[in-house]
């Protein structure tokens, strides 16, 4: 059975969640969401001094997407606090070839 890591992300925002930050977790990444849990309200109660709202969430992420290019994708809400989504970007998609190929359709749109 394959183990589900975690990680923790803080974010400080404004007093109207206009204007946020990400700041440092304690850890790159933990082994289980409790181990995240467990560090996560003392890393919130860490953050500078000075922030209205600071949030902090725990996120399950599959071990095997460590071998790929993956994008952290978060919001802050009022109603839901922190939402966060992992995107895969896709790491056979080759630029060169996509501008070639992009290049040649308006070369023929043209003539």
């Amino acid at each position: 059975m394959e183990h589900i890591a975690a990680f923790m992300l803080l974010i400080a925002c404004s007093d109207d969640l206009q204007t946020c930050r990400e700041y440092p977790a304690p850890a790159e990444a933990y082994e289980t969401v409790e181990q995240c849990e467990t560090e996560l309200n003392p890393a919130v109660r860490m953050m500078p001094s000075g922030q209205m709202k600071p949030f902090g969430k725990c996120v399950e992420i599959d071990p095997a997407l460590v071998y790929e290019d993956v994008e952290i994708v978060w919001d802050v809400t009022k109603a839901n606090g922190i939402e966060v989504a992992l995107e895969v970007i896709n790491p056979s998609m080759d630029i060169q070839s996509l501008a070639s190929a992009e290049f040649a359709t308006t070369e023929n749109n043209v003539h």
